[in-house]
């Protein structure tokens, strides 16, 4: 389960602290100067420094949304310069927590993510989010309102050792704040401790210096800049507060109150093929990092977000931060395969430092062989190339040829150049070379002629094509577009939903969409980002508005790969006169596939998304050059 948490001082690390524990991965958001006063027990540290470390969890500044999920996933907290949360956009959470504590609600709004939760006053559940933690010290502290607001702000805080407003001490003046002692000295009352302008700022108290504003944060009068702890426990300052660790377990018991009663109104479970028995039922809406017994040892973490490819920016991106980290990865590849399979060429599986999984080979025996040989690769072992043979373990029969080998520093520039092709949306072609197997090499240069991964066995080279997943955007978020979202998420595609419904245009209905836009229909199609590998399905509300969005597409200079629209027969018949009559080239009209879909007697909209989905991954197959017989032997 991913989070993501606005703001990343001491509530919110607090906060950070307990969702990482309870095995979610957590992104947090904070300015780019932080006014974080609890700096030791802040993540948002690692904006100043690059990294820091609470209670011994990591927590490692990233330069973008596609780092931060890297980070994440590899068992880091991510932490982002993006006080305005848009990394929401591209990250699609699970949860999105508001612990800025601005005592009013700064942007957040309940359709941004599945579960919202707004921490402190200035939220109301469930109108601007799902649920509101109460942070205010005494009975309610984090205590769970799933219907009103917490508590209003008092400006007085909390009583620590005898002392409330005492303890804290203010800016004397406008201007910029400079310190004069570190965070966990000892001062008495009178002590300089910063100054604004040019004026003192002095403790009020005897204790211990809490916590601090970083020197250069501009400040006003009166504004609350540091805090003295009258106990007079130096340890102190290296743990989260009794209140952030209250309020984090408010947001807990939120968040798994609110998944357990959306997944309980979702399908109720899908069966699925495992490799610990002939059957599992497992529920669909499961977190994403799934914790499963493993024959090779007592635990390991799955990873279901992302496919196991180089064309994959999630899993480069892991494998990214791993290497950026100082840590060596265990990789499973796939080079080449022959008869029926799970998995083809190109398939990767990669062990993390924290025995985090990524990526799949495709279950079963080979993915246990998989997972052992690059355990072993990345505790040192030598790197391994031999065809395995699926029959004798597996009722599939193929065969494969599995790669396995560690990946080090070494490996980072090529990794590096094939995510930013992978962010450009710039295809390119990866080299491996075998001939000595002790010592593989890997490379990336320009992209070739090559519609799918090749193995040479006499030069015991494998090259294999990269680039971004393809995109598809569905203008209507109706039944049949929900459904849509849905499958062909699960079947690879990026899909970009628009609509002028701002009941359907939401995150909580299309929680697989990587965005959702919602306007007029025209401004819609006029403005999408379509490139010449995206697809194009049109499903809105009225014949109208279909031929819209179709003229807005067909119309454009660089053309989609792909471009879908629902409807009958006479219906086609009518929009192709009425696209011919505004001047569309006659063979950009004939390309459209109008009806949509493959004729497979499809009624529900669950069945139409279905027949959709089937023709727009025939018509991926046949641009990669293995049309649809390949489809049809799995």
């Amino acid at each position: 389960m991913l989070a993501v948490i606005r703001g990343a001082g001491d509530i919110a690390s607090g906060i950070a602290l307990r969702l990482f524990r309870a095995g979610m991965r957590v992104v947090m958001c904070d300015l780019a100067r932080p006014t974080s006063i609890r700096r030791t027990v802040c993540f948002s540290e690692a904006i100043r420094l690059g990294e820091t470390h609470v209670e011994g969890v990591r927590g490692v500044l990233c330069a973008d949304a596609a780092g931060a999920r890297a980070a994440a996933a590899a068992g880091d907290v991510a932490v982002l310069v993006d006080p305005e949360a848009a990394c929401v956009r591209e990250l699609a959470p699970d949860v999105l927590v508001d612990a800025i504590l601005a005592k009013r609600n700064l942007g957040t709004a309940r359709d941004m993510a599945p579960v919202v939760i707004g921490v402190g006053p200035g939220f109301t559940a469930p109108v601007d989010c799902d649920a509101a933690v109460e942070t205010m010290r005494g009975h309610y502290l984090g205590r769970v309102y799933y219907e009103g607001s917490p508590l209003p702000n008092t400006a007085v805080p909390g009583l620590i050792g005898g002392y409330a407003g005492e303890r804290v001490m203010r800016a004397p003046a406008d201007g910029v704040f400079e310190p004069c002692v570190e965070i966990g000295a000892q001062v008495t009352a009178g002590d300089v401790c910063a100054t604004v302008a040019g004026e003192p700022m002095r403790a009020t108290i005897d204790g211990v210096v809490r916590g601090l504003l970083q020197a250069g944060v501009p400040v006003h009068k009166g504004m609350k800049c540091g805090d003295v702890d009258p106990r007079c426990h130096p340890e102190y300052i290296e743990s989260a507060s009794d209140k952030a660790l209250a309020v984090g377990g408010g947001v807990l018991e939120a968040i798994l109150a609110l998944s357990a009663e959306k997944n309980a109104a979702a399908e109720k479970n899908v069966r699925v093929p495992d490799v610990l028995g002939p059957e599992t039922v497992r529920n669909p809406h499961l977190p994403v990092n799934v914790r499963v017994p493993d024959v090779l040892g007592p635990e390991t973490v799955h990873t279901q977000h992302v496919n196991g490819s180089l064309s994959d920016e999630g899993f480069v991106s892991a494998l990214v931060a791993e290497l950026e980290a100082g840590r060596r990865v265990g990789v499973a590849s796939l080079l080449a395969t022959s008869g029926s399979m799970p998995r083809h060429e190109g398939a990767r599986l990669a062990v993390l430092a924290n025995e985090l999984l990524v990526g799949t080979v495709g279950g079963g025996a080979i993915e246990q062989l998989a997972i052992e040989r690059a355990r072993a690769a990345r505790s040192g072992g030598a790197p391994s190339l031999e065809w395995y043979h699926t029959g004798d373990a597996m009722a599939c029969g193929g065969d494969a040829l599995l790669a396995v080998r560690a990946l080090t520093a070494d490996d980072l520039p090529v990794l590096l150049a094939v995510r930013e092709a992978l962010l450009r949306d710039e295809p390119v072609c990866v080299t491996e070379c075998w001939e000595d197997v002790v010592a593989p090499t890997i490379e990336v240069g320009p992209a070739v002629r090559l519609s799918a991964p090749t193995w040479d066995d006499t030069h015991a080279t494998y090259r294999e094509p990269v680039a971004a997943p393809s995109r598809l955007h569905v203008f209507g978020a109706g039944h049949v577009g929900a459904a849509l979202v849905g499958l062909a998420a699960a079947a690879g595609f990026e899909c970009h939903v628009y609509d002028d419904r701002p009941e359907l245009a939401t995150r909580v209905r299309l929680p697989q969409a990587a965005t959702v836009t919602c306007g007029a229909f025209d401004n819609l199609a006029a403005s999408a980002a379509i490139g010449p590998r995206d697809s194009v399905v049109v499903l809105t509300h009225g014949h109208a508005f279909d031929e819209t969005v179709l003229l807005a597409v067909l119309t454009r200079g660089v053309q989609p790969a792909y471009v879908g629209c629902i409807g009958s027969a006479r219906k086609a018949a009518l929009a192709r006169e009425h696209l011919a009559a505004a001047g569309v080239p006659r063979e950009r009209i004939d390309a459209v596939a109008m009806p949509i879909g493959l004729a497979i007697g499809a009624v529900t909209p669950a069945e139409i998304a279905l027949a959709i989905v089937a023709q727009l991954v025939r018509r991926r197959a046949e641009r990669r050059g293995e049309g649809p017989g390949k489809g049809e032997r799995a």
